[in-house]
């Protein structure tokens, strides 16, 4: 790490990829072959994620014990060795991600949160109950942002797509949740 960022606290390197050089345009955006490796990459590991959840003895212990631990434990299922499991895949893909990430994202707080940010969005607006939404959602929010980056007015609040596609979602999601209820009712 030292040899592409200072360790002197001055300003990091900036990294490029051989496959940045590549690519090309839709519209005003700018579409690089790092972006159509991971979008790949994004859709390999949300089909092996589904197959793996769903197929798995491993995931589908992974999902009992996000809906009751306690009682994924007394059917006998070890749950600090699926736990470590768990940790274990997030970080494989966490270092995926940084790999193809490492030319966008700089090493600082503020970008860093933002990504989260977006990451977080996307998984609101799945309710925390769908890969694949979650995947959509995280598309959508990321074409979104670059499609308001070329206009001039609106480039100072691209920070705040995530928060307004989430608040969209989930307003019209509770809409139609509500209206269902309120139908079960009569």
């Amino acid at each position: 790490m030292d040899l592409l960022w200072t360790s002197n606290g001055g300003a990091s390197r900036s990294i490029t990829l051989p496959t940045d050089s590549h690519g090309f345009m839709v519209g005003e955006i700018q579409v690089t072959t790092t972006d159509v490796i991971a979008l790949a990459v994004g859709i390999a590991i949300t089909v092996a994620t589904t197959l793996f959840l769903r197929y798995a003895k491993l995931g589908t212990a992974m999902r009992a014990m996000a809906n009751d631990r306690e009682i994924t434990a007394t059917l006998g299922v070890p749950v600090r060795r699926v736990e470590a499991s768990a940790w274990f895949g997030c970080g494989i893909i966490a270092g995926l991600s940084g790999i193809l990430l490492a030319d966008l994202v700089a090493l600082d707080a503020t970008t860093l949160t933002f990504l989260v940010i977006s990451s977080l969005a996307a998984a609101l607006i799945a309710r925390l109950s769908s890969v694949w939404i979650t995947f959509v959602a995280a598309i959508v929010i990321g074409v979104v942002d670059a499609g308001v980056t070329p206009i001039t007015q609106l480039t100072n609040y691209r920070d705040m797509t995530p928060f307004v596609l989430a608040a969209i979602a989930l307003l019209f999601l509770n809409r139609r949740r509500t209206l269902s209820l309120a139908r079960q009712e009569f």
